[in-house]
């Protein structure tokens, strides 16, 4: 009976560490993303709007407000038009890399593992997932960028530097805690994922060296 009462103690013990650890993971991933959801609805609400103070603060010189305003909106459109175009350019040549580099990955694991398929599997689905975070990160901070920026170029007819820096600090934001809570959220579910095959913590070792194909991926 003690012995049984040592081993419900210690489940539970175990059990309530899993949790609060999950907890703790998922609710810093999960409060990161909403920060950075919400830094982007605050840039939001800023007008793409020629608004001078006076003369002085104008963004072209001798220019009424509704023609600034059109040329704004035009010189946006434009950067929007052109930063789509290159990152379409771009993921379809990081696709390729991404599925070339993912099979050459999994080869050399399995071969350096003496032929262990699954740790090589699970090393090149880690390398993929991390690439496809980046990318979403990427992506995600390119529209933010140009969507920021004419918003700044707005701010920046207000007096001082505080409105504009404001702007351009929590563009900025959005992409840091964006990218911080989707990378710590996506790490641990594929570390739960692989535990399903590892579930002795013996096998551990070859779980985080499995997940470093997601480290890999993410800086390429």
């Amino acid at each position: 009976k003690a012995s049984r009462r040592r081993f419900a103690n210690l489940l539970l013990e175990t059990t309530t560490m899993a949790f609060s650890a999950t907890s703790i993971i998922v609710s810093a991933a999960i409060i990161g993303m909403l920060w950075g959801l919400l830094q982007f609805l605050v840039i939001a609400r800023i007008p793409v709007k020629s608004e001078p103070v006076d003369e002085g603060s104008s963004l072209v010189s001798g220019a009424n407000d509704e023609a600034t305003t059109r040329r704004l909106i035009e010189i946006y459109e434009a950067i929007y038009e052109g930063a789509e175009s290159f990152l379409k350019a771009e993921y379809t040549v990081c696709a390729w890399f991404i599925l070339v580099f993912a099979a050459v990955i999994f080869v050399l694991v399995s071969w350096g593992t003496g032929w262990d398929f699954a740790r090589g599997l699970f090393t090149a689905v880690s390398f993929v997932l991390g690439a496809g975070t980046s990318i979403v990160s990427g992506y995600l901070g390119m529209k933010v960028a140009v969507f920021s920026n004419v918003r700044t170029t707005v701010a920046a007819q207000k007096p001082g530097w505080t409105a504009c820096f404001n702007v351009a600090f929590r563009a900025g934001a959005v992409m840091g805690f964006a990218l911080c809570g989707l990378g710590i959220l996506m790490l641990y579910l594929t570390a739960l994922a692989f535990r399903v095959h590892y579930p002795a913590a013996d096998d551990w070792i070859y779980l985080t060296e499995s997940l470093t194909g997601y480290g890999l991926g993410g800086s390429s």
